[in-house]
């Protein structure tokens, strides 16, 4: 087993529970009621041990000892939320990023990142006044239910289909991220809850406000997964599968059935993943970890990481649950010869170099070498939420070695490989290697990306990441731009993608052009307040007067554009400004009918 760096120590936590069971024995009515009140009584202490944490850990002056009076307060905390947060309570308390967190980060705790510079009630004296003008509130507004307003779909047996905007069909990346604003933890300054019922004090998420909000992100949870299963390699799918594919789409292409497009790109699981566990966090109890297609779509996405860790040696996962169309023949992953070298398989790549191999980036395009370091990042951090999710739900102490095993592997193939000099920056992680000595070095616009490390909680090396944002934000990362239009000047982050922006350039891309989610992500792993503020205003003086986030915009042009209704970006968007104004959270007046017409055939 690969030796772990000493930056990155994989401990594991093990809590343990006694699970109730359910009786209707009359016999047992008395003792059950006196177990109801020792409860209480038992709870009343504990909150009062609760208390004292948070005073300590407000009042000693020692570090150590603060922190550990945290940890045992956040310890308590997150038993709590898992005994008493289930599908029939969907308002149940969470208070999620209340406490101070040791420095140490440990392998399952949420990201840092994005900083909420708004402060809960209880911490009186502390607010932060962030001034955002109207319509940056009523953009955020727009953006935050963009998603379920315009490309979400409540489907019978407990499905969600959620589209991109002006792609019909869900990509697994996409829709993950375009209700990822919903499950984030935060504290709110309102009195009632979206649905319009009194909130109880500290709720965190807002998946939490509204059970209509459970029942939309648990069922794509859930039909995200019977895509997996469908088939693993796949980034893309449709809503039906009676779509008629020519012999190219069939043979070269591999779409079929449900799949829309079969771009192999390693952070589509890692997406389903994150959303699974944030989902977790605010319901711990929910029947849909108990389905049966959700465990195995975890379970599949593994073997498949595994394999393609192989990828050179033309490995393909092995299984009963391998069943999909393309797995027929146990022939391994090839795709159109002429975006993947070699007949399809890709560049050359070392199997022995622990890093798991991507046909694509999140951009769809193909990678020049095998090995996505920011994907692989994202990998090593969801593989700690399936480990808690063994723990704690599951009960699976072989899948949970087994991602334990693939983390630790993937970790060190990053720290032996991912990690170049650079003459001028110093040591930098790369964009792409192949284990082989060869890497590229660049950043792309599309999440993951190596901005945004921080946003997707890799336990990164500070020095490492420092140099690295210094050269992503410079004229040597061959996609950072620059413009200036209305005597504003602009630069951020592009894209390698190909995309028609504008009337003008129809048969490729512009030279300056500039991806808000590029922008957004900038602020999204700043502390600084300023710079958020700043950031915010130059997205919607972009945005040519839309206030809606396009996929890309000419910097010297923003009226040239590509993608309009593009909700991943929206969605970023609307993170980023909650992190500075929780006035974005309001809800609109539109709010109600919405709701109404989605659930029109189901509630």
């Amino acid at each position: 087993m690969p030796p772990q760096s000493r930056t990155f120590q994989l401990r594991n936590h093990r809590q343990s529970r006694r699970r109730r069971r359910p009786s209707n024995r009359k016999g047992r009515i008395i003792p059950c009621v006196f177990g109801v009140i020792i409860i209480g009584f038992v709870l009343t202490v504990a909150g009062q041990f609760l208390f004292c944490a948070i005073f300590l850990s407000s009042s000693i002056e020692d570090d150590d000892t603060r922190r550990a009076a945290a940890a045992a307060a956040e310890s308590f905390l997150r038993l709590r939320r898992r005994q008493n947060l289930n599908r029939k309570h969907p308002l149940a308390q969470i208070t999620y990023g209340r406490l101070p967190l040791p420095s140490k980060k440990t392998p399952f705790q949420l990201p840092a990142y994005p900083i909420n510079h708004q402060k809960s009630p209880e911490e009186k004296g502390q607010e932060v006044i962030v001034a955002l003008p109207n319509h940056a509130i009523t953009a955020c507004n727009d953006a935050l239910w963009r998603t379920l307003e315009t490309t979400t779909l409540v489907l019978p047996n407990n499905e969600t289909f959620v589209f991109t905007g002006d792609i019909y069909d869900l990509w697994l990346r996409d829709s993950a991220a375009q209700v990822h604003p919903l499950l984030l933890p935060r504290a709110s300054l309102h009195s009632n809850n979206l649905d319009g019922t009194p909130k109880k004090e500290g709720y965190g998420s807002l998946v939490q406000s509204d059970p209509r909000l459970e029942r939309i992100v648990s069922g794509l949870i859930l039909k995200t997964a019977r895509y997996i299963r469908y088939d693993p390699y796949a980034n893309a799918f449709r809503l039906k599968d009676d779509h008629e594919f020519d012999t190219f789409e069939l043979d070269v292409l591999g779409r079929f059935g449900f799949i829309s497009t079969w771009n192999y790109e390693l952070d589509s699981g890692c997406y389903f993943v994150r959303m699974m566990y944030y989902f977790y966090c605010s319901f711990p109890s929910h029947p849909v970890f108990r389905e049966k297609e959700v465990k195995e779509a975890v379970m599949i996405m593994i073997d498949v990481w595994i394999a393609e860790q192989r990828h050179e040696d033309d490995q393909f996962p092995e299984g009963e649950m391998f069943d999909c169309y393309h797995c027929a023949h146990d022939l391994p992953y090839r795709y159109n010869p002429d975006e993947l070298t070699r007949d399809g398989k890709g560049s050359p790549t070392n199997s022995s170099a622990g890093l798991t191999w991507s046909g694509f980036r999140p951009s769809d395009d193909p990678c020049e070498y095998g090995y996505l370091i920011p994907a692989n990042m994202f990998v090593v951090v969801v593989l700690g939420y399936v480990m808690e999710l063994c723990e704690t739900i599951w009960n699976d102490d072989e899948l949970k070695k087994k991602a334990n095993k693939l983390r630790e592997e993937i970790h060190y193939g990053i720290q032996q490989h991912g990690i170049v000099e650079h003459p001028e920056y110093g040591k930098i992680y790369a964009y792409e290697v192949d284990g082989l000595g060869n890497y590229l070095i660049m950043d792309d616009a599309n999440v993951p990306n190596l901005l945004s490390i921080p946003y997707i909680g890799y336990d990164y090396e500070e020095e490492v990441y420092a140099n690295t944002k210094r050269f992503i934000l410079s004229d040597d990362n061959p996609n950072f731009h620059h413009g200036e239009f209305d005597r504003l000047k602009i630069e951020g982050l592009g894209s390698s993608h190909t995309s028609w922006i504008g009337k003008n350039h129809r048969n490729g891309k512009i030279p300056d052009d500039i991806w808000p989610m590029g922008l957004i992500m900038q602020g999204l792993v700043s502390n600084d307040i300023n710079e958020k503020v700043d950031i915010v205003e130059k997205l919607l003086k972009s945005s040519a007067g839309k206030n809606h986030m396009h996929e890309s915009f000419n910097a010297n042009d923003p009226s040239e554009y590509s993608r309009e209704w593009f909700c991943w970006a929206d969605s970023l968007f609307a993170e980023l400004v909650v992190s500075l104004s929780n006035e974005c959270l309001e809800k609109s007046y539109t709010y109600q009918y919405m709701m109404s017409s989605l659930f029109s055939g189901e509630y």
